[in-house]
């Protein structure tokens, strides 16, 4: 059984989901994992633990997440750092899309029979917890795949679940995934600087491949 942790990014041409897939008997040593990262960021350069991490505001020296300044190099460093953690979380898998943005329900429904196949491969199933905001579009979708004669998605359970990013690392990390790419696919000089366009590269340890329209 799985828990998959789905979020997006994207610009005005572009269309990126990932979906940080967490093994459900890892879960917890996951999560232990991912606290004491938040604790030793906390130590060394005073970031609340439970500040939200979103992807493009952190890199941008937006938001108040810490009493202190943290500079926007800091920043940087500490989101490329955030990647090598989510790449060393036990069991812990990534599958990504990239699609034209005025595609984006089609990256998410191939990012799911992408997902679905792999589960397959594994003998498992998974349920879908997903970034609050298109609640009613993606579970329609999901509804829609599920009673397709050839099971589309016939591993993936219910619908999927919706929370609050802020309430959620796992999402908070997918969403860091999903900007890593988005800079590698879209480079722009102000984030180049600090060598963010390489940053999803870090992520290549669990990285189950990107499904763009003709794979």
């Amino acid at each position: 059984m799985h828990l998959i942790y789905i979020d997006d990014s994207g610009d005005e041409e572009l269309s990126i989901f990932s979906a940080l897939t967490i093994r459900a008997d890892r879960w917890n040593s996951c999560l232990e994992k991912i606290k004491n990262f938040r604790r030793n960021i906390q130590t060394s350069d005073g970031i609340f633990i439970h500040a939200e991490f979103h992807a493009w505001k952190f890199v941008s020296g937006r938001g108040k997440i810490a009493d202190n300044v943290v500079s926007k190099g800091r920043r940087c460093q500490i989101f490329k750092q955030t990647l090598q953690m989510v790449a060393m979380l036990p069991g812990a898998r990534l599958f990504n899309a990239v699609f034209p943005t005025k595609a984006s329900g089609h990256a998410y429904e191939a990012l799911l029979e992408g997902i679905n196949r792999t589960l397959q491969t594994w003998d498992s199933h998974a349920i879908l917890i997903c970034d609050e905001g298109k609640d009613a579009i993606y579970t329609r979708l999901v509804r829609r795949m599920q009673t397709l004669k050839n099971g589309a998605i016939d591993r993936i359970l219910e619908d999927p679940f919706f929370k609050q990013s802020d309430q959620s690392y796992f999402i908070q990390l997918s969403d860091f995934c999903a900007y890593a790419l988005l800079r590698r696919e879209h480079p722009i000089e102000s984030k180049t600087r600090y060598g963010l366009d390489q940053a999803f590269n870090l992520l290549e340890p669990i990285s189950e491949g990107i499904i763009r329209p003709d794979s």
